[in-house]
């Protein structure tokens, strides 16, 4: 078996998953991917991958592991990771693979796949295989009205993988080291007009996502944490300069002094004065 569908565009535009290209192989031992980062092949620059290995085995490759993938264990690549995997030659893995997008789907996966392949196991692939099946029979003979058929057999199927597969590979937590990297560079440049779109750019997730592994992180919010930043360079500034409350405001962010203080007060529990008179040298 070796088979390929591509799927059209679909007329709602907000779907939470929708699949784009569906397949699979049977008994095809040269089977075989090899994908830079960022590669535009597919559309997978922008869109999700994943396989599900039915019978066989199979291997797929990271920087400084490989794994040996057998029945009812799979992968999912995010947008634009590197991808590296393989059919074994002497037995063959019977693999099912959708490229699927969607309107936030790290949100709806909960980061899975974003920073490393994620690898997992299905304790009972029944379920999982029949819903590729599925897909693969709507594909074959797909009719427009066939869309929201195709949104929800895949949603169904992501959903039920979330919640019943294990972990096979351990995370390196790449996801928290850029969130803490992006932290750093805004603490560093808290004085420059920043949005939580620009420091979710930095750390290379969309807003949401970034909003809220941002919270899981530091225990705050991304705007506490960027006022935060401000009132320290401010109280610095209060304690060892004679500028006005005027330019520090302006100094550490602030486009209005009201603002400064009321936000200065607030966490400190008194005004950039009484703080200045309190910490006089």
């Amino acid at each position: 078996m070796k088979e390929h569908i591509f799927l059209p565009k679909p007329i709602f535009p907000r779907h939470i998953c929708f699949p784009d290209f569906i397949g699979g192989y049977s008994e095809f031992p040269e089977h075989a991917v090899n994908r830079e980062f960022a590669t535009t092949e597919n559309n997978l620059d922008r869109y999700y991958n994943l396989h599900i290995v039915l019978a066989g085995k199979g291997y797929l490759h990271t920087d400084s592991m490989t794994y040996e993938l057998t029945q009812g264990q799979g992968f999912l690549y995010g947008p634009g990771v590197r991808q590296t995997y393989h059919s074994d030659v002497r037995e063959p893995w019977s693999i099912r693979w959708v490229h699927f997008f969607g309107v936030r789907p790290e949100e709806f996966l909960d980061g899975k796949g974003l920073d490393e392949p994620w690898l997992f196991h299905l304790p009972d692939l029944a379920p999982a295989q029949a819903l590729m099946e599925r897909l693969l029979e709507l594909g074959r003979s797909y009719e427009v009205d066939d869309e929201y058929a195709a949104a929800s057999t895949l949603y169904e199927l992501l959903s039920r993988i979330q919640t019943t597969a294990s972990q096979l590979n351990v995370s390196v937590h790449q996801a928290a080291d850029k969130i803490r990297a992006a932290a750093n560079y805004v603490r560093a440049h808290c004085n420059q007009p920043f949005t939580l779109e620009q420091a979710a750019a930095i750390a290379g997730y969309s807003s949401h996502y970034f909003s809220r592994k941002f919270n899981q992180t530091f225990g705050k919010s991304f705007s506490d944490f960027l006022t935060e930043a401000r009132i320290l360079r401010a109280k610095q500034l209060l304690a060892s300069t004679a500028l006005s409350v005027k330019l520090i405001a302006l100094e550490t962010g602030f486009s209005q002094t009201s603002y400064f203080s009321k936000c200065f007060r607030d966490q400190e529990g008194m005004t950039p004065l009484q703080f200045r008179e309190r910490h006089k040298a």
